[in-house]
């Protein structure tokens, strides 16, 4: 029989309340890193942004840096573990490939939205080491995207480009999403991915039905027919 002595539970509780309040005090600091700068930020401030005072911090963390250090820590490492969670079921045509992938990846940016902020403000004085991995982490992303990209120029479905340029336009449009993006808006973090990740593949997609048209010549002087008129129109 199962022992039900709430002391028992004593320890597991202290854990729980010890990782509450972590997540608090980095949740805190990662606004006030975002608002003030890093460089502006006292522990003091994020003592009080808690409710706790400077002392009691130092039980959670050891100083400033180490509050940082655990922010950059989980917003580096955890589109990693994402990625690797998205590659077990990934889809093997390249456009539904960079779907699921963008899709993925705007889920995890929004989840992490103010933390996400707090990078872009504080990233020029991030400590050497942890702007390495930060870095890295970076990297790894955009080869990711890199290799769908030049996976869909090889198979056709995407149009020629430097794949390189193309993978940053869409890292660009993913990331700014934390910016404007409203959490009690009308639209959800699902619908909002689902979208942005359509238009990633549209931008890059070859465009089938003029591929198609040079196949059906009456296709083919019907579209070049509409083309002709639009640009006449253009030029009045």
């Amino acid at each position: 029989m199962a022992n039900t002595d709430p002391i028992d539970d004593i320890p597991q509780t202290r854990d729980r309340r010890k990782e509450l309040l972590e997540r608090d005090l980095m949740e805190k600091a990662c606004a006030l890193f975002a608002s003030k700068g890093y460089g502006g930020t006292s522990l003091a401030d994020i003592a009080q942004a808690v409710g706790l005072t400077r002392a009691a911090v130092y039980y959670y963390f050891k100083n400033k840096e180490a509050v940082l250090e655990a922010i950059v820590n989980e917003v580096t490492n955890a589109p990693l573990r994402e990625i690797e969670t998205w590659r077990s079921t990934a889809p093997d045509k390249p456009a539904d490939r960079l779907r699921t992938f963008v899709e993925m990846r705007v889920r995890g940016v929004l989840s992490r939205q103010v933390q996400m902020r707090m990078i872009e403000v504080t990233e020029a004085a991030l400590p050497e080491d942890l702007l390495a991995r930060h870095t890295e982490a970076k990297r790894r992303i955009l080869e990711e995207y890199r290799q769908i990209i030049r996976a869909g120029i090889h198979a056709g479905e995407f149009k020629p480009s430097d794949e390189r340029i193309t993978a940053f336009g869409i890292i660009g449009m993913v990331n700014w999403s934390v910016y404007w993006v409203n959490p009690d808006g009308r639209m959800d973090t699902g619908e909002i991915a689902s979208q942005l990740a359509e238009m990633a593949v549209r931008s890059v997609s070859v465009d089938k039905s003029r591929v198609d048209m040079f196949t059906d010549p009456k296709t083919a002087i019907a579209t070049l027919r509409e083309d002709l008129e639009y640009l006449s129109n253009l030029i009045k």
